[in-house]
């Protein structure tokens, strides 16, 4: 046991009398000496765009969904908005057509219909919101009005895509490997299709095609990818490929745009070792075709626009943009966009925007 005596070193100054906790917030005279002071300083709660930007959409009247989180500190929080493409190099809360703030983080958001924005929160919870109402808000239309919420995953939604033959529906996915098909031609949100366990690994890819709502593509951690199809009694996919050699680990997934020369029977998959591999949904258990794009760093996504796919990668973050009707020649190429990148559209033939964490937004023009 020490000295009785040792203890006085560690006593607390008699000179050292702080106000009572509730108003140790902002006080430059004791500044955070101790845990009551912390907890006592009020938390910025105010809306904001936040620094981690994770999740953009855009629909076909060019409207802007964009989703920003708070990811440091104890209790992570987020917020999604809306703006019209002429703010899209101005953001502000103050020029929002409309904004939320939410108790967790925004992980995903994606527009399904054009006035109907799904959003996939950290908590595991996937909501379906109308934004745009004349008859619900003559002088304000852009307002927000919740339709429907579910949690049907057990985990956070990691994949979202809506088909673009029917926006009326969409499918879901998270690392544990669950898939719901949503069905959002009612007014409610409800699963018309569910699986439990897709993949015997993480599920890290989701692609859906854009002439038909029957079919979708996943693929997992371990080099396999399957086709499924909603119009099945029971859910149940094709195996298209899986790597028996286990040198194969994919992350991403699109599929191929109609006015490809192949049309939409090819799928991309994009892996850790930077490179991008093409499926022919006929011709399940083959590899048509392997390309490299990055020799360092992982392809984290992948976004098709007509003959263009656009092939993004992380650690480092770098984007490019191939023409697949020239042999995937090169047509833009730009290194070190983010520190980290989440997220991407394309709002024309030639234009695609990027996001993520530090430089926020970067504008990326194809010649």
């Amino acid at each position: 046991m020490f000295p009785q005596r040792s203890s006085e070193v560690y006593r607390t100054p008699e000179s050292h009398r702080p106000p009572p906790a509730l108003e140790l917030a902002r006080n430059l005279e004791y500044p955070n000496l101790n845990v009551a002071d912390l907890n006592a300083r009020l938390e910025n709660l105010s809306p904001r765009l936040h620094d981690c930007w994770d999740s953009i959409a855009i629909n076909e009247h060019h409207h802007l969904a964009l989703a920003t989180n708070r990811r440091e500190g104890r209790h992570w929080w987020g917020m999604f908005f809306g703006y019209e493409r002429k703010h899209m190099n101005h953001m502000s809360v103050d020029n929002a057509d409309f904004k939320l703030q939410a108790d967790h983080t925004v992980n995903l958001v994606r527009y399904a219909e054009n006035d109907v924005l799904l959003v996939a929160l950290g908590n595991t919870g996937l909501q379906v919101w109308s934004t745009y109402s004349k008859v619900r808000n003559p002088k304000s239309p852009y307002c927000l009005f919740l339709v429907g919420e579910s949690f049907a995953h057990p985990t956070p939604i990691s994949q979202l895509s809506v088909f673009k033959a029917d926006p009326r529906k969409a499918v879901s996915a998270s690392l544990d490997s669950t898939l719901n098909v949503w069905d959002l031609s009612g007014a409610d949100l409800a699963s018309s299709y569910h699986s439990r366990i897709s993949h015997t690994d993480k599920l890290t890819g989701l692609a859906t095609p854009s002439s038909s709502a029957d079919q979708f593509v996943t693929c997992d951690r371990g080099g396999c990818a399957r086709l499924w199809d909603v119009r099945a009694a029971a859910p149940s996919s094709t195996c298209l490929y899986a790597d028996s050699a286990h040198l194969l680990s994919f992350t991403c997934a699109a599929w191929a745009a109609p006015t490809e020369l192949q049309g939409d029977n090819n799928v991309y998959l994009g892996d850790y070792d930077g490179k991008v591999h093409t499926l022919d949904i006929r011709v399940p258990g083959k590899l048509a075709e392997t390309n490299e794009y990055f020799d360092k760093g992982y392809v984290s996504q992948l976004l098709i626009n007509g003959t263009h796919l656009a092939v993004m990668s992380n650690l480092p973050a770098s984007v490019k943009v191939v023409n697949v009707q020239e042999g995937n020649k090169a047509i833009y190429s730009h290194e070190d966009t983010h520190l980290r990148l989440t997220d991407a559209i394309w709002t024309d033939d030639k234009t695609l925007v990027t996001i993520g964490h530090g430089r926020k937004m970067v504008t990326h023009s194809i010649k």
